[in-house]
């Protein structure tokens, strides 16, 4: 899945919590967790800045995924979301707290939709393993991994379009601008 994708996944995350929650919050603040949720729902992919790094200035040869790195396993992620929910539990803020939850659910609703078709680590540290409903092999597309120009071919190819993330990509999007207008 790509940007549009997770950003709306990690909308709709938080969307939902704050609404299981019955949490209140000023609107200002309603609105700041609504963002960091949207963020969050990309903040996984954090880790193509290493990949770029390693395969366009280290020129690294290696033919690894950017889901390898930490950044791309859910106990990473927890890990972080237990920190700050515990850190705004210690202050007496329940806004700093609910951050930490934001944060979680915005990245998990990344690895849900990675685990369609690409997989994740879901048990790592224990294994490596990647579990998926559907594994796809990673697009062979010319370019520089990690670049913008790689990043837009991937997007633009044809093989892309037939996949079934593309079109959960375009039901998670749809969702989300229904939501965020009603």
């Amino acid at each position: 899945m790509v940007l549009p994708g997770h950003l709306a996944g990690g909308y709709l995350a938080a969307k939902a919590l704050l609404a299981a929650a019955h949490a209140s919050f000023t609107p200002s603040q309603t609105a700041a967790l609504l963002a960091i949720g949207t963020l969050a729902g990309e903040l996984p992919d954090i880790d193509l800045a290493f990949f770029y790094v390693a395969h366009v200035i280290r020129k690294d040869g290696t033919k690894d995924s950017h889901r390898d790195h930490i950044t791309h396993a859910p106990a990473f992620w927890l890990a972080v979301s237990l920190v700050i929910a515990a850190a705004g539990y210690a202050a007496g803020s329940s806004f700093v707290a609910f951050i930490g939850w934001i944060v979680l659910a915005g990245t998990w609703s990344h690895f849900i939709l990675d685990s369609i078709e690409y997989g994740i680590r879901w048990l790592w540290p224990f294994s490596d393993k990647r579990f998926c409903l559907r594994e796809v092999p990673e697009a062979q597309i010319d370019g520089v991994k990690g670049s913008l120009t790689y990043y837009w071919r991937y997007i633009a190819d044809r093989r892309h379009l037939g996949r079934v993330t593309f079109y959960a990509e375009i039901a998670v999007t749809a969702a989300a601008i229904a939501v965020l207008c009603a």
